[in-house]
């Protein structure tokens, strides 16, 4: 099943990227008829996303497949989470660190290590889980976006961040909305940044499964990973179960790096303030 899914996948990135191999430079014109109103009405209604549910807040408990090994080398109990993760309706995500058992000096810089690269690929995620899952695609397009259209996809083009990290944004959309890929490029740097997301249909919403990130410099590939998202109900809303990371960079050809992040113990509309 694993492999049958991983082959989809790729044919589904195979497929976009020959979509966009083949298209002519003025094939995104505006000769067909198109109501924007109603694209953009279907991106901000047919996505499963948390802000729109009407919930307040939550907390949840935050750990990592190998966290969860050290931990019952060190205190025979896997279950020790140490992060939590905050978020507040629409868009403010925290990250916090909780308290543990005592640590014995031959384990405190392993067990340090170990946080501080779960809390590392915490925030490689979060960026792109705000964006499918929590905040929702719509909220994450800029208001001086241009559109391009033709019979079959829509693109759309904005800019996002200043200076070093000033950004040219591209998304490109199924006319239905489905979201099929982001293109990120900075100037400054010459890197790109490519995403393939992929969603399920649950009842009436798209809800995201995951996605594909590859990382070029200079138009070359320096490294690209996969997530597969694991959701769950709690309460009547979906949630994320855990985040399962595949990366591969370009210096370790042929070498994968796998880990799952972990989420726990939801707590949803809780009596606390976020303080600026």
């Amino acid at each position: 099943m694993v492999k049958f899914q991983r082959f989809n996948m790729i044919k589904h990135i195979l497929m976009i990227i020959f979509l966009i191999s083949i298209l002519p430079v003025d094939l995104f014109s505006q000769k067909t008829s198109f109501n924007e109103q109603a694209f953009f009405s279907r991106i901000k209604t047919s996505y499963y996303n948390l802000s729109e549910t009407g919930v307040k807040n939550f907390v949840a408990l935050v750990t990592s497949a190998k966290t969860e090994q050290l931990a019952k080398e060190i205190w025979d109990n896997a279950e020790v989470f140490p992060l939590q993760l905050i978020w507040f309706n629409p868009n403010k995500l925290y990250m916090s660190q909780r308290g543990v058992p005592k640590i014995p000096k031959e384990k405190q810089k392993e067990y340090q290590e170990a946080q501080q690269g779960l809390k590392m690929q915490l925030r490689g995620v979060l960026v792109d889980l705000q964006r499918f899952y929590l905040n929702g695609i719509y909220e994450s397009i800029s208001p001086d976006y241009i559109l391009q259209h033709n019979e079959e996809a829509v693109q759309l083009t904005f800019s996002s961040g200043q200076d070093s990290l000033l950004a040219k944004v591209k998304y490109l959309f199924g006319e239905n909305g489905l979201l099929l890929m982001i293109q990120i490029d900075y100037p400054q740097t010459q890197k790109q940044i490519v995403i393939y997301p992929r969603f399920k249909t649950v009842k009436t919403k798209w809800l995201c499964t995951g996605w594909s990130v590859q990382n070029y410099i200079l138009n070359e590939v320096e490294s690209g990973f996969d997530i597969t998202l694991t959701n769950r109900l709690e309460k009547g809303l979906w949630v994320p179960g855990s985040l399962l990371i595949e990366v591969q960079k370009a210096e370790t050809k042929g070498q994968k790096y796998y880990d799952e992040i972990k989420f726990k113990n939801y707590l949803f509309n809780q009596s606390i303030q976020f303080e600026k």
